[in-house]
């Protein structure tokens, strides 16, 4: 039920630097960053592992990760995502958030988590 357009597959980001001649640790050196910031861009939001990898290869932050950036190069934190998200009907976002909450406390408080 998600609304979301799905971005690059992190396998096809890590080929497509590999594609360019580098690798990701490569690409943390170069911009001073840890290693594990470029390795943890790809499957969760970080914001500076995001950046890089995106100017390196020369591809905005939101073609890659449609769900964490918009089109105008605007950053979505994850607490505000469901703002983002194409308007739906209230049944509808009542039964995505009884798919996708954990816990039924949560449902009757209104409250609606998203799983990545």
């Amino acid at each position: 039920m998600s609304t979301t357009q799905p971005g690059w597959h992190k396998e096809d980001i890590k080929a497509a630097i590999r594609k360019r001649g580098s690798t990701m640790n490569a690409l943390a050196l170069a911009r001073e960053l840890p290693p594990s910031t470029i390795r943890n861009a790809l499957i969760r939001p970080v914001f500076s592992g995001e950046i890089a990898i995106a100017e390196f290869l020369g591809v905005p932050a939101h073609e890659l990760w449609p769900d964490r950036w918009t089109p105008d190069g605007r950053r979505i934190r994850p607490r505000y995502a469901h703002k983002y998200r194409e308007q739906c009907t209230d049944s509808q976002r009542k039964a995505e958030a009884y798919l996708l909450t954990p816990n039924s406390n949560e449902l009757s408080a209104g409250l609606v988590t998203e799983v990545n």
